[in-house]
């Protein structure tokens, strides 16, 4: 193993351990649901052990079409069972109940749209300058697995698919005009989804004033900010934040980042957004190490799904951008999310465990 999949390893720890620390903060208090805490402590024992399988499983597995037509298949059509017979929770059909458990198939859309891109963009190579063939087919998988997710409706994780899929076309080579160009109908489509959801709408006037509506649209933004204000440069200590205490709504999950930046400070901030900083560029090293390009472009997926998500879910929490409901990997409270993060950290050491060094690697170079 190449000693950026130990640090991979160590940083990821590091957030679990801040993630521990923060939902056993908000559920101490969260009367009406004591057992967050439990719940989220199975839910990392049972991401450890997608971690440890797919860490153990040679990544080069995924390539074989069986498997990845299997994954693709399975996961469009689990995307079209939740729109029909999924759980309705707050407006949105997200989640399919199966006994206790709430599973989010748009969670397991990010590794099957991730690892059909790779597979393709490597079948493509030679043809990778090209609109037809290099540019065209892995466009076309990326919103066809965001058209499926934002029918449920959710922007945000079309988003991030997208976003991945362009960082993982520009490593392999797809020419930068065409992704330039390409950016001009997203954002048209965004723009779109945003104006005819009039609940988006008001989330965009009360980011530009949360003032104006400080009991609606505006709430959530103006109690994030609130503990950030509360926590200054130490913080008022682990336990102390008051904003969890009915104030600030979702604050186990899109907002605890807000609830670690009351008790722990700016310092406390600081270390978390370094953490995630740190993961890049370990992440991107064990990418430029990959054996080959397949390893490389699902390296370079994976770091851009968690580090893409982290940074929305920050600039949300302190005001940077528009309320969405999106969790903080590691950190917050989850179910599939969590799964799902611990697996792509699993591929992601896998591909460290079979690096070589950055000079007889070429992968990037295409």
């Amino acid at each position: 193993m190449r000693p950026e999949a130990t640090v991979v390893l160590v940083v990821v720890t590091a957030l679990v351990l801040i993630g521990v620390l923060a939902v056993y903060s908000v559920s101490a208090v969260k009367k009406d649901d004591a057992g967050i805490f439990q719940r989220h402590l199975t839910w990392l024992c049972l991401g450890l052990v997608c971690m440890l399988t797919a860490m153990h499983v040679d990544y080069h597995r995924f390539q074989g079409r069986l498997f990845v037509g299997a994954l693709v298949v399975g996961t469009m059509l689990l995307l079209l069972y939740v729109l029909f017979f999924g759980q309705e929770i707050r407006g949105a059909r997200r989640w399919i109940q199966v006994g206790f458990f709430q599973f989010q198939p748009s969670e397991l859309a990010k590794i099957a749209a991730m690892v059909f891109l790779a597979v393709k963009l490597v079948e493509n190579q030679g043809d990778i300058k090209s609109f037809a063939r290099g540019f065209t087919p892995p466009f076309g998988i990326a919103i066809s697995f965001a058209a499926l997710i934002v029918l449920q409706p959710d922007l945000g994780i079309p988003v991030i698919i997208v976003a991945m899929a362009f960082v993982m076309m520009l490593v392999a080579g797809t020419r930068l005009r065409y992704l330039a160009a390409s950016t001009i109908p997203v954002l048209a489509a965004v723009s779109f989804l945003i104006v005819a959801y009039p609940y988006r709408w008001k989330r965009i006037i009360a980011f530009l004033d949360p003032w104006k509506d400080p009991e609606g649209a505006g709430y959530h933004l103006i109690q994030s900010l609130a503990a950030f204000a509360r926590g200054g440069l130490w913080g008022i200590g682990p336990g102390g934040g008051t904003q969890k205490l009915q104030y600030l709504p979702d604050a186990h999950t899109d907002f605890i980042f807000a609830v670690w930046a009351e008790e722990t400070g700016l310092i406390g901030t600081l270390l978390a957004g370094s953490l995630f900083a740190i993961l890049l560029l370990m992440a991107v090293r064990i990418a430029m190490c990959a054996r080959d390009l397949f390893g490389s472009l699902l390296a370079t997926g994976i770091v851009s799904l968690i580090c893409l998500q982290a940074l929305l879910n920050m600039a949300v929490t302190t005001g940077w951008l528009p309320t969405k409901g999106l969790p903080l990997p590691f950190i917050s409270y989850g179910g599939t999310a969590t799964l799902v993060f611990f697996t792509l950290i699993g591929i992601l050491l896998n591909i460290g465990l079979q690096a070589e060094e950055p000079q007889s690697v070429h992968a990037l170079a295409y």
